[in-house]
């Protein structure tokens, strides 16, 4: 049975942006399989078939407190999909410069798929995503910009040489396909 990591970026207990995840995998006759994000260091993620990076109550302040424990990220060649704070760290590692409070978005908007990719398979070309952040990022140079909005330029990006994703907003409350998309991408 495939499996699917889950790397909690919340505090350690706070499961609210992990357990959607951790059902819609589940649903997807998949296993996942949670850690909290400092035991990341301690794991084989090559055991694992792909990884999502949750977001975090906190997620515009851990930034710097998390990038440690994500180094990995740069040489980790199987499938990443990055959620809101997992997107922050994620282009923090690869360059991205972090835009203190100048996107804030809070609620439902509209974004539009400016790229077409497998991970947008079966969503329309504007679709409605739940955003809770103050702050976002640039676009790194080693990542294609495949979805944007009005508020937020930098909504989801992929990485242009391996299969890592990452995006603004949270599919785990609306946008399940995109999620389910991902989790494809893993087991094929």
């Amino acid at each position: 049975m495939p499996e699917i990591l889950i790397i909690n970026n919340a505090e350690p207990g706070i499961t609210k942006f992990a357990d959607p995840i951790i059902k819609i995998v589940q649903q997807t006759g998949n296993k996942a399989v949670f850690i909290e994000y400092a035991d990341c260091q301690m794991i084989n993620l090559k055991a694992f078939d792909g990884v999502i990076l949750t977001g975090s109550p906190q997620g515009d302040d851990i930034v710097e407190h998390h990038l440690s424990y994500f180094r990995w990220l740069k040489t980790y060649n199987k499938p990443v999909l990055g959620i809101c704070a997992g997107h922050h760290v994620t282009g923090y590692v690869y360059g991205a410069t972090l835009l203190r409070s100048q996107e804030p978005e809070s609620g439902d908007f509209e974004v539009e798929i400016v790229r077409t990719d497998s991970l947008l398979y079966n969503l329309p070309q504007k679709f409605t995503v739940r955003q809770m952040h103050n702050d976002s990022i640039t676009l790194p140079n080693e990542f294609e910009l495949l979805v944007t909005s009005n508020t937020c330029k930098n909504q989801l990006m992929k990485h242009k040489n391996k299969p890592l994703y990452t995006c603004q907003f949270h599919p785990e409350f609306y946008n399940h396909q995109l999620i389910r998309n991902f989790i494809m991408l893993c087991v094929n």
